[in-house]
């Protein structure tokens, strides 16, 4: 079986089959006879999709509890636990439901002291703790990690409901609590783009690399490359081969093992943090100020609506206002409250995309706000957004919102056929607040013009059309 001869490595097990050595030159792209005598305390295995990663995780963390005697060097009173942590809850419940099968098994079964279910935590007679867990690291901190696994680490930044961005963060979380154990850090994952700590571990231990990346150090970090089939051989060739005839792309990645090249960072999560002036939720409304208003709308089921107003002060973009409705919710009422704040703010009017057609034109009018298509799709409002966020704060600041800065920092940049690129939340991601912040400052970078009661949006059709009907009308009135 690959994964035991996988597992033999990272714990130093001799490993004598010559099936077994070329696995591990083929995977590691060393010489099994550099295999460290003590195994490793740090393993990176980046395997392809379906191969069995969530299993693996489910059965290390089992042993380590059950068999590994880390119990022996905890002091008196001191609680010993070991997390695995996935990127998104239903992959927890996934690694959950191998862990409680494990646990079933007579050999594990007596060890068992109880399993808690709404928490996800196996506690067993030794006095260890097994929490399978969606990565926060906050709740990580003040306990002692016997061991930790991280299941699809090269994901965590995909995932809207935990609040762990990256892979680096979610490593740099859990390994302070490893320190007094000498515990492992285990992650396993397939891979994604090629940035992060996960990128960075292959770049510098894989044996390939090693003359690329200059380091010629001892073997203290086992990192495990290959293809879905090499550690599942019972997968089907013609199957995979379907799925990247696809999306050769993905299919690559997922299933053969290849970083993606064509997954770019859309702006770096330091660069959105500096922009956030800490602990400024809301500004209030000041006279004499011009207002704009980006908004996002969805039908409530999945997707949130959001809504942005900003205002320019010399040429910095101030974010006034920002908030969020999640799903699910009636998107009537969410279009009532979304007037009411706009009329705090003595806006008559609200930009946004093309969704629902006519429905947001119509919803919004029952409640006395004109609803305007934004003038340019997501695509150039985010690429005219970036310049904007590079700017520094010298060109906008933004509130102190978690769920706005997570989204910014997650969009990517992707590069489709014929070279354009398309800027968007990650699969599975959202960009509900950063869109109608986008809108908000495109909105906020054109002109108004205002007759009487009138106002117009430069660059706005429906504005212009009517202005212009009206200007004939006075002359023929003449």
């Amino acid at each position: 079986m690959p994964w035991l001869t996988a597992l033999r490595a990272l714990y130093g097990h001799k490993i004598e089959s010559p099936k077994g050595k070329r696995l591990v030159e083929e995977c590691t792209g060393r010489q099994p006879s550099e295999l460290p005598e003590d195994g490793f305390k740090t393993a990176l295995f980046l395997v392809g999709r379906r191969s069995g990663k969530s299993r693996i995780s489910a059965i290390i963390g089992a042993y380590e509890t059950a068999f590994g005697k880390h119990e022996e060097r905890l002091s008196p009173g001191e609680v010993g636990q070991l997390p695995i942590v996935s990127p998104t809850r239903e992959q927890s419940a996934i690694v959950f439901n191998y862990l409680k099968a494990i646990f079933e098994i007579p050999l594990f079964a007596s060890e068992v002291f109880q399993i808690r279910e709404r928490e996800k935590i196996i506690e067993l007679r030794n006095g260890l703790l097994i929490l399978v867990a969606t990565g926060v690291p906050s709740m990580r901190r003040g306990f002692t990690n016997i061991a930790a696994v991280i299941d699809e680490v090269c994901f965590f930044h995909l995932a809207e409901e935990g609040k762990v961005r990256s892979d680096t963060e979610i490593v740099r979380a859990l390994r302070p609590g490893l320190l007094t154990t000498g515990g492992k850090l285990i992650c396993i994952s397939s891979k994604y783009a090629r940035r992060g700590w996960a990128f960075g571990m292959w770049k510098k231990y894989h044996g390939v690399n090693r003359e690329e990346s200059g380091f010629s150090g001892k073997w203290h970090s086992l990192v495990w490359d290959t293809d879905s089939r090499t550690m599942n051989p019972t997968l089907s060739k013609e199957e995979i081969a379907r799925e990247i005839e696809e999306d050769p792309v993905a299919g690559r990645s997922e299933f053969l093992g290849e970083w993606r090249d064509d997954v770019a960072e859309f702006v770096p999560r330091s660069l959105v943090e500096s922009l956030v002036i800490p602990h400024r939720k809301q500004l209030m409304r000041k006279p004499g100020i011009s207002y704009r208003a980006g908004v996002d709308l969805s039908g409530g089921r999945s997707d949130s609506a959001s809504l942005c107003i900003v205002h320019k002060e010399g040429g910095t973009v101030i974010e006034d206002f920002v908030k969020e409705w999640k799903a699910p919710f009636n998107p009537f009422v969410v279009v009532a409250g979304i007037a009411a704040e706009l009329k705090k703010w003595g806006l008559t009017s609200v930009e946004g995309d093309a969704y629902a057609g006519e429905w947001p034109v119509s919803a919004f009018k029952s409640h006395g706000i004109r609803y305007r298509p934004a003038s340019k799709p997501k695509n150039s409002l985010y690429a005219e957004l970036l310049p904007v966020l590079c700017g520094g704060k010298d060109s906008i600041e933004l509130l102190d919102d978690a769920t706005q800065t997570n989204q910014l920092a997650s969009l990517e940049r992707r590069t489709r056929s014929g070279g354009k690129d398309v800027i968007d939340h990650p699969a599975n991601g959202h960009d509900d607040v950063s869109n109608s912040l986008a809108v908000a400052v495109d909105a906020s970078g054109r002109k108004r013009i205002r007759i009487g009661a009138f106002d117009f949006g430069e660059n706005n059709p429906d504005s212009e059309m009517r202005f212009n009907r009206q200007v004939l009308a006075r002359v023929l009135a003449q």
